[in-house]
């Protein structure tokens, strides 16, 4: 079964709080959450602003919190460039949290170039190993750890079959996004089609029909300006739902979309091709 899940992150961009987040879920019919961390202390989420958790938070407060509510978490997204060495505490502290929220996987990915004085290849090696420190603790608390499509290792698809196969660990998975393989200049319908084996969650993105001139220079967004159904990349979408509905796909396909209204309309087209 696909159910469809909100990304918090979505009204980040309005500075809403968390709590908003959830009570807007709820009013929507929306039970699937998708929720932002920081390794630390964020003052804009302290202060109100921020729709993210802090990873050191009491994680069995915010389980409480989350049950009165009536919701459940896809994904915690714990992204840290994984050629930096601080992406290994993020992991590791995400998959903890995870674990007392009932949450079943993380989400982690590389940054958006590839740093001066490195290549591709070592790029990769490094993500490898700072792969190779965390999967023991996800292993311990029976979470996943899912790679998403942000920068220019994990928009390669060769680069990414390499690494699932690399680690052939049931518990190392994709997190698919929509827009950043299509802005990255890949067809997201095929890459869906060669990755499918390790795909545990989506990210569903449209792109704004201004960004035309972007694909393939960048390799992410951070969510659609547009609504998910409106912009340039809604027939990929579409074509992927119904691959994913033949293939009996079950997973979280989260939207992650700029603003309140938007969030809202992608749930209505979304349910309407579902």
């Amino acid at each position: 079964m696909i159910e469809i899940g909100i990304a918090s992150d979505n009204f980040r961009h309005e500075d809403r709080a968390l709590g908003y987040v959830f009570a807007w879920c709820r009013d929507q019919g929306c039970d699937t959450v998708e929720i932002n961390t920081v390794n630390g202390e964020d003052f804009f989420e302290g202060l109100g602003f921020s729709p993210a958790i802090s990873l050191g938070a009491d994680g069995l407060a915010l389980r409480e919190e989350l049950a009165r509510y009536g919701l459940k978490v896809s994904q915690l997204d714990c992204h840290y460039a994984l050629h930096r060495w601080q992406c290994i505490p993020y992991m590791i502290n995400g998959i903890k949290m995870a674990r007392v929220l009932d949450c079943p996987f993380i989400a982690t990915t590389d940054g958006a170039e590839v740093p001066e004085g490195m290549t591709l290849d070592q790029v990769f090696d490094r993500a490898v190993y700072h792969l190779g420190e965390v999967l023991p603790m996800a292993h311990t608390h029976k979470v996943g750890v899912n790679i998403e499509p942000h920068g220019p290792l994990t928009t390669n698809l060769g680069m990414m079959v390499r690494l699932m196969k690399h680690f052939d660990d049931p518990l190392l998975g994709v997190n698919f996004d929509t827009g950043n393989t299509f802005i990255a200049g890949n067809d997201p319908v095929a890459m869906v089609k060669e990755l499918l084996p390790w795909i545990r969650h989506f990210h569903v993105k449209d792109v704004a029909p201004e960004l035309q001139e972007n694909v393939g220079k960048d390799t992410g967004i951070a969510a659609s300006a547009v609504y998910v159904g409106q912009g340039i990349n809604a027939d990929n979408i579409r074509q992927i739902v119904e691959l994913l509905k033949e293939t009996n796909w079950a997973g979280v396909m989260s939207l992650e979309t700029r603003g309140e209204a938007n969030t809202l309309k992608s749930v209505e087209w979304l349910r309407g091709i579902l």
